[in-house]
């Protein structure tokens, strides 16, 4: 059932008092737009698990974990914000008459589709039909269904908000987005952009709160703490593995700078991470390289660096892995060497989203492995999203007739906070 508002000019199918699944309709002007197509995890963690997965998209549809087909009738695109599944959801079920797009096709075909293209399970229809219309957002400027993308920084890169100017309406929606980012430079700062368009003023913004919780939460950190951290780490401990979300680029560059600054070299081990690799290669060709053990890696026109070298020199070295994958190549170590001794090392898990139980039993698991090995082991949420003292800032930038809270599990405390910041600045 969806939320209807203004008159039912505006629908949300997915996220509301959810933290997750948006879907989110725009229908007024003789016109109607989709934001988003997500899958609401909330729903799928309550009635698959273990070995009862589903059976198909018709299922899902069904049970309300993507959106229904009759969601599409008369749209004329879809806008997706950023590659997270809880907001890409199943493009295959998107009907053939509807636009998809995206921040960047490209980077979308080199990851979440190419990762999700061959799978055996319904995360095969994550890619869109072969002859499926597929369109870059465009930036910054006005496309022709009044739809402006705004880049944004976010855990996975690339990604946009989007701007609605509509007949009656002029809508602001975040996708998810932080104002902080680990990495400057690669995207423009929301205030810098809006004044570019010269917007001061939305009349509804549909605005995520991931970061508003009902309960009690370990607050993320900001990305100052995260870089005080690092280079801290890097000037403390030998060896230095930090596991990072295969799809936040800035998290990437952030480790690849403050690694440069340190005079530690990168290596690469993760074959979800080649893109970036790709991404970045130009910049910091001498700094970066792929772990050599890593056979399923594919060369990029960049150096490989040995295992052995990494743990002769563990002080000149940060690898980028996941937990995972580092535990089995250092469990293959100790069966062919014996004991394998790297005290004095750290492994940083970063998690740029809430908490997941399976996620959090697979890293409990490893920090204990990778513990017997000698290494000390923590674990940092940079947030993908903007903290709560962020808020009265976004209303100050996008100045909104009316919120309408998203993505988070206490809208009703989001609307007392608007309420209140629109007191304090006058409007």
């Amino acid at each position: 059932m969806a939320k209807v508002l203004y008159e039912g000019k505006l629908k949300i199918y997915g996220g509301w008092k959810e933290i997750g699944g948006n879907c989110v309709v725009v229908e007024e002007g003789g016109r109607k737009l989709v934001f988003d197509n997500g899958i609401r995890f909330q729903v799928l963690k309550r009635v698959y698990g273990g070995r009862v997965t589903p059976l198909g998209p018709r299922e899902m549809q069904s049970l309300g974990i993507i959106p229904d087909a009759k969601v599409y009738e008369g749209a004329e695109a879809l806008y997706i914000s950023h590659g997270h599944l809880d907001h890409v959801g199943l493009l295959y079920e998107v009907p053939n008459d509807v636009k998809i797009v995206v921040p960047r096709r490209r980077i979308f075909e080199a990851t979440i589709f190419e990762w999700y293209g061959n799978s055996n399970t319904w995360l095969s229809y994550v890619k869109p039909k072969i002859y499926a219309e597929v369109a870059d957002a465009v930036e910054l400027k006005e496309d022709e269904h009044g739809v402006i993308a705004v880049p944004v920084s976010h855990s996975a890169y690339p990604a946009c908000a989007y701007i609605y100017q509509g007949r009656d309406i002029t809508l602001f929606y975040s996708g998810d987005l932080r104002l902080e980012p680990p990495s400057l430079g690669l995207v423009k700062s929301l205030e810098e952009s809006l004044q570019k368009l010269g917007i001061d003023r939305v009349d509804v913004a549909v605005l995520e709160g991931t970061n508003f919780s009902r309960g009690v939460e370990n607050f993320p950190i900001t990305a100052g703490v995260f870089r005080e951290f690092m280079v801290n780490a890097l000037s403390q401990f030998d060896l230095v593995a930090i596991s990072i979300d295969p799809l936040d680029l800035e998290m990437f560059q952030a480790v690849i700078e403050l690694s440069k600054i340190s005079g530690r070299e990168i290596v690469v081990a993760s074959e979800r991470l080649l893109w970036a690799v790709e991404e970045v290669a130009e910049r910091f060709t001498q700094t970066v390289s792929l772990l050599g053990e890593v056979s399923a890696v594919t060369a990029v026109g960049v150096k490989y660096t040995s295992l052995e070298e990494v743990l002769y020199d563990r002080g000149n070295y940060v690898i980028i892995i996941e937990p995972v994958a580092l535990l089995g190549v250092l469990r293959k170590l100790r069966l062919w060497k014996g004991e394998v001794d790297l005290v004095g090392s750290l492994a940083v898990l970063t998690d740029p989203e809430p908490r997941e139980a399976v996620k959090e039993v697979e890293e409990e698991v490893a920090a204990k492995w990778l513990s017997m090995f000698g290494f000390q082991v923590y674990r940092l949420r940079l947030s993908g999203h903007y903290h709560p003292q962020n808020f009265f800032d976004l209303i100050r930038l996008l100045n909104p007739k009316e919120l309408v809270p998203i993505h988070t599990e206490d809208p009703a405390y989001m609307i007392k906070l608007f309420r209140k910041a629109k007191e304090r600045l006058g409007s």
